[in-house]
């Protein structure tokens, strides 16, 4: 695969007021990393445009980067992850704080070892 099209698909489970420095860190490892698309899962009871709203600054320094952004009720990851195209990435990273990290790891345990292996970032241990 072309270096340049290299998918990252990203979950992150933090507060709201660690998103906006989170959703900075993301991007900025992807981008050291080496990954030129960033899919990134806000899990969330925050409305899509409030995501949005905190990750303006961190989308706008990082414009050269193929982004997207999607807010994913924790109630709902387990439909969420039936969805076989987000397996289709080169690389997945974990973001989430003290409080989300016993709800991160339980999903990260009901992924496929096939995804597991591209673990490239994993800061819930």
């Amino acid at each position: 695969m072309d270096h340049l099209a290299k998918r990252l698909l990203v979950l992150v489970y933090v507060n709201e007021e660690e998103l906006t420095e989170t959703l900075r860190r993301v991007l900025r490892d992807a981008r050291t990393s080496g990954f030129r698309k960033v899919i990134v899962n806000v899990l969330s009871q925050l409305p899509h445009w409030q995501v949005l709203a905190n990750s303006r600054e961190a989308i706008l320094d990082n414009i050269e980067l193929g982004l997207e952004i999607y807010t994913v009720n924790p109630e709902e990851v387990a439909s969420f992850l039936e969805r076989k195209k987000y397996y289709e990435a080169d690389g997945l990273s974990l973001y989430c704080d003290e409080g989300h990290k016993y709800q991160l790891n339980k999903i990260i345990g009901t992924l496929p070892d096939s995804v597991k292996v591209n673990i490239v970032k994993n800061s819930c241990k």
